[in-house]
């Protein structure tokens, strides 16, 4: 209770009852008392919580009344000499009439304000440090393997024979050729000697044939006189 003042004087002729027991008078609490732990709480920050503290400062006990204040709000004696409770119920009428300021630092430290007796707040616990998770140890996958497929067999096409416009129908000679699986006309006159070659073939199957590049297997041909 760092620098208190006197705001007030005693009124003459006031009396205090059993001051010689507890170094205070008796009264009833202030309806605005605060609880036995934030006095202890305040104590705590004033005087390391010693009731009996005197170091010769000029402020004394649990709560650092100076003599000034201690008498004016119907101490007697010396507060370091008093109970604990005697001491209380000085500091109960300090915060009716001045209210928690009487002890600027702590209160302020506590959350202490006005005249309301409540508890102080307990502080709030510093946030943990967020921690990080430890890197998981990453094992390099195993390369894959890359299979490229082998290269297919390629089997010639046999060669086609070069398109053109429909050629004008020839004669045919009455023989004829059964078209076998991968033949073409222009193997076909090739492999029969049909002088004129395909064209000459396909003029004489022009009423069949469209187009001189599709034959069909068991399609029979007309040769040509």
């Amino acid at each position: 209770m760092k620098k208190l003042s006197r705001t007030r004087t005693i009124v003459g002729g006031l009396a205090f009852a059993g001051i010689a027991a507890t170094g205070v008078g008796l009264a009833a609490a202030p309806a605005n008392a605060a609880s036995g732990s934030t006095w202890d709480a305040l104590a705590q920050c004033e005087s390391g919580g010693n009731w009996a503290i005197n170091t010769g400062n000029g402020y004394y006990g649990g709560l650092q009344f100076n003599l000034g204040t201690w008498q004016a709000h119907g101490g007697t004696g010396n507060p370091a000499s008093a109970s604990r409770e005697a001491q209380i119920a000085v500091a109960e009428r300090v915060l009716a009439s001045q209210g928690w300021g009487a002890w600027p630092a702590c209160s302020a430290k506590l959350g202490l304000s006005g005249t309301t007796g409540a508890a102080p707040q307990a502080a709030a616990p510093a946030p943990a440090a967020p921690q990080q998770a430890a890197p998981k140890a990453t094992t390099p996958a195993a390369p894959k393997a890359t299979t490229q497929a082998a290269p297919k067999a390629t089997t010639p096409a046999a060669p086609k024979a070069a398109v053109s416009s429909k050629p004008a129908a020839v004669p045919t000679s009455g023989k004829t050729y059964t078209i076998q699986a991968g033949d073409t006309l222009d193997q076909i006159a090739t492999k029969l000697n049909i002088d004129g070659g395909y064209m000459k073939l396909w003029a004489a199957n022009t009423s069949t044939i469209d187009d001189a590049n599709l034959i069909y297997a068991g399609q029979e041909l007309q040769l040509p006189a």
